[in-house]
């Protein structure tokens, strides 16, 4: 009986290790090595990365790693009038490493010294392009060392805080999440199914027709990112995102010499669902004759009392004034009086004169 529960627990083992490589492995069969070297720097840390502080019996370790990438690749493509201005093709990828020190119940995140902003975010850096395995382990390294010694420089900092005040808050400052697997087959960026610089300059030369306009830029900003995500509880994604946007604006001058300006904006989850360039003109026709109405139209009075906003500004709206007051988030604890002023609920701004 205790031989066969020995072979039970070590096909569960086995089991375990087989899911937690499966992803890896389909990493690895289109070359992208991003994730095998996330997780080999991961092991390393948590087995070995430690802190013997002066006076204390047991070295201080992280409870809590999370490394992320964002491989991004833009296009973006201006035209004024007619004439092609740019079309840039560039890539990057970006890397943020977060360390935490404590435990789930206080830990080094959302505290505020005297010397800055410190524990929200770990460090942060260019990576190199080419998903090089060696180079990225030397980068994650680095940075998870930096982040872990910030991590507790700041745990110090803050329980010396807290320890002065009458009463603590008795939330927990993180809080533990199952781990979840997604691993997305790796997207190429789509640049070749439309002429972007040809509908860029079709665009663009709706605004000769308006000889009041003497400014005007129409942009196409063509984005694909991959977002790679692993934390040491063992959550672990590799997903596409992709993104399209195309922006106009013109500027003018009213018959006063007030300057008056307008946009057009649309946007789309893939370049190829943007809308073909007759519908771009026609979008730009509208916001350059509202330009024009705009600029012969009276200076309007001094005015107080409530505002009408338009549809279309809804949600926008809701987004900036309503959402961050209702969202949850703690304002950090911190030494310093103009902080705790600054974060203080949105409600205090009800009612009043803007």
């Amino acid at each position: 009986m205790r031989r066969a529960g020995k072979i039970a627990g070590v096909m569960l083992l086995l089991a375990a290790l087989s899911c937690a490589t499966a992803g890896v492995a389909g990493a690895q069969q289109d070359n992208d090595h991003t994730l095998q070297a996330m997780h080999d720097e991961m092991a390393r840390s948590k087995a070995r990365l430690e802190l013997q502080i002066p006076n204390s019996d047991q070295p201080v370790r992280p409870f809590y790693i999370e490394y992320r990438i964002l491989d991004l690749e833009v296009r973006e493509i201006v035209a004024e009038f007619g004439d092609l201005l740019s079309s840039t093709h560039r890539r990057n990828r970006f890397m943020n490493v977060s360390a935490r020190v404590g435990s789930y119940k206080l830990d080094s995140s959302n505290f505020v010294s005297d010397d800055g902003f410190q524990g929200f975010i770990g460090p942060t850096g260019s990576v190199g392009i080419d998903r090089d395995y060696d180079s990225l382990r030397q980068d994650l390294w680095i940075a998870t060392d930096q982040a872990f010694k910030e991590a507790v420089d700041t745990y110090s900092r803050k329980r010396g805080y807290l320890s002065s005040l009458a009463r603590q808050s008795d939330i927990d400052d993180f809080s533990k999440a199952e781990p979840v697997r997604l691993i997305e087959p790796l997207e190429a960026p789509d640049w070749t199914n439309r002429n972007w610089e040809q509908e860029a300059r079709e665009a663009s030369e709706v605004m000769r027709a308006f000889s009041q306009i003497h400014e005007s830029r129409v942009t196409y900003y063509l984005v694909y990112a991959t977002e790679y995500l692993l934390t040491s509880e063992g959550t672990e994604i590799r997903q596409n995102r992709h993104f399209a946007g195309i922006d106009g604006g013109m500027n003018a001058v009213a018959d006063d010499g007030v300057p008056v300006n307008h946009f057009y904006a649309t946007y789309a989850t893939r370049p190829a669902n943007l809308p073909n360039v007759d519908a771009v003109r026609k979008g730009l026709n509208v916001a350059c004759t509202e330009l024009m109405a705009l600029r012969s139209a009276p200076p309007a009075q001094d005015y107080t009392g409530p505002v009408l906003f338009e549809a279309r500004a809804a949600a926008s709206l809701l987004a900036q004034v309503l959402s961050p007051a209702i969202n949850g988030a703690r304002p950090p604890i911190s030494w310093g009086v103009w902080v705790r002023a600054f974060c203080r609920p949105a409600s205090r701004w009800w009612m009043t004169r803007v």
